[in-house]
């Protein structure tokens, strides 16, 4: 009976740690729409929205239907570091992070550029040629961090990639640095279309997303998640999210 008692606290304690999750996303712009008070994907709108479907099934495979919130990514990240209990999608595993979090994925992966604007073309080859260009960056995001220590001068931090989109249209900064998955369902957001915004010849490097848990979570419970994630995968129900939110 003292067993029986000792394994049926430990699994509400269990339970407990997880109804406290803390979960955010952040720059979902207009891939998400608000549904009975819940943050949920738009269909076709990108893979910010994708990445928002596919944590509301882990979470329902995990018996788990927490809300999602949407946050600055600063403010995530702050989150991430302060508390043993948040979730923070979808992040970028940089070697500056590596010690930040448990990383469940990758999700997706996907190719960074330096974009410009196709009617004020940089002439840029090297990332060296971008140094004294205004680029806008997420702010706190790993772009924002490598080309700081790429030694670039001109910088401008925004919470959003359509407002760096914006301002690259209005000729306020000379590149934009982003990744090439989902830039295109961004565009509208910024009253742009396709033929407005081109890959410069620098490539910034090739980029994993994942589901970020902080560090001091339980164990158990990031294994919970990475067997979640794995299992939608198995299924086929991870392809058919993707065609449904990304595409």
């Amino acid at each position: 009976m003292k067993h029986f008692i000792c394994l049926v606290t430990l699994l509400l304690s269990g339970l407990c740690q997880a109804q406290e999750w803390s979960v955010y996303t952040h720059s979902m712009g207009n891939q998400s729409v608000l549904q009975d008070g819940q943050l949920r994907g738009r269909e076709h709108a990108g893979k910010r929205a994708f990445y928002l479907e596919l944590v509301h099934l882990l979470l329902a495979d995990l018996g788990t239907p927490l809300p999602i919130r949407e946050v600055p990514l600063a403010r995530g990240l702050a989150q991430l570091k302060k508390h043993s209990n948040v979730v923070l999608f979808n992040l970028s595993q940089t070697p500056e992070r590596q010690a930040l979090a448990h990383w469940i994925g990758p999700v997706l992966t996907e190719t960074d550029y330096l974009y410009e604007s196709s009617l004020r073309p940089t002439g840029i080859h090297t990332l060296k040629d971008g140094q004294n260009l205004a680029v806008c960056v997420l702010n706190g995001g790993n772009h924002d961090e490598q080309l700081s220590k790429a030694g670039f001068t001109q910088l401008i931090r925004n919470s959003s990639y359509s407002n760096c989109l914006r301002m690259l249209a209005a000729g306020r900064v000379a590149l934009i640095a982003s990744a090439d998955a989902g830039l295109a369902q961004t565009l509208p957001e910024a009253h742009l279309q396709t033929q407005d915004v081109q890959p410069t010849a620098v490539i910034l490097g090739h980029d994993e997303g994942y589901i970020a848990l902080s560090r001091g979570m339980p164990a158990q419970q990031v294994a919970q998640w990475r067997a979640a994630l794995q299992r939608i995968r198995a299924d086929g129900r991870f392809e058919k999210l993707y065609a449904r939110y990304a595409q």
